[in-house]
């Protein structure tokens, strides 16, 4: 098998195990929450967070690595259910999906089955993903819904009949990294959108204040 960073290693037991990506700039409560649920509602045995070094998607420039990864731990802390992998941040290029996942697969043993969590505007946006339709073979999406999208309104737009084995209904909370950074740049209270320990981080290193991203 190859190398592929997981910190802390997958417990021996985990047979099913749930991809979480993003850019975590910064993790708030949500990202963790949403995982955790999307995760015991497809069954899965552990969650994967895995945060990107650069979206291909996305042009707005990110906070350095060392600091959306510390975060991430932070947020992390104390969750059995969970690691964190620095595949993408460790690979010296934009990241893209089908690379994590091919790496990925080829390091687990095979019993081990790979599910990949996307919110239902991901889902609509997949066909401008890097080999999309490889991406799904490899990893079962588990998407939520995210309003004001509904099965019905996905299933008009024809997103399910090629690639979407499943739809979770998750709690979904209104929460973006966007509004964080926004409200610290704006010098207003961002305490109930992130964890005591990631607001503690953001003002030791004083992160995203006067418009910094």
């Amino acid at each position: 098998m190859s190398a592929f960073p997981i910190d802390p290693p997958l417990p021996s037991h985990v047979k099913r195990l749930l991809v979480v990506g993003g850019t975590f700039d910064p993790p708030h409560r949500a990202h963790v929450r949403l995982a955790l649920a999307a995760a015991a509602a497809a069954r899965c045995d552990h969650v994967l967070f895995v945060p990107a070094r650069q979206s291909p998607l996305k042009d707005e420039p990110l906070s350095p690595a060392a600091h959306r990864l510390a975060m991430l731990r932070l947020a992390l802390e104390g969750e059995p259910r969970a690691s964190v992998s620095t595949f993408e941040i460790d690979q010296c290029r934009t990241s893209y999906t089908i690379d994590t996942l091919q790496a990925l697969r080829a390091a687990l043993p095979e019993y081990v089955e790979l599910f990949l969590f996307m919110g239902s505007d991901q889902l609509r946006s997949l066909d401008r993903w890097r080999q999309a339709e490889r991406v799904v073979e490899l990893a079962r999406p588990v998407v939520v819904l995210r309003p004001p999208d509904t099965r019905e309104s996905l299933r008009a737009a024809g997103v399910e009949k090629r690639r979407l084995q499943w739809i979770h209904e998750v709690p979904v909370d209104e929460v973006s990294s966007t509004q964080v950074r926004e409200r610290i740049a704006r010098g207003q209270d961002a305490s109930g959108l992130v964890e005591p320990r990631i607001l503690a981080y953001l003002r030791a290193h004083h992160l995203y204040e006067s418009g910094e991203s």
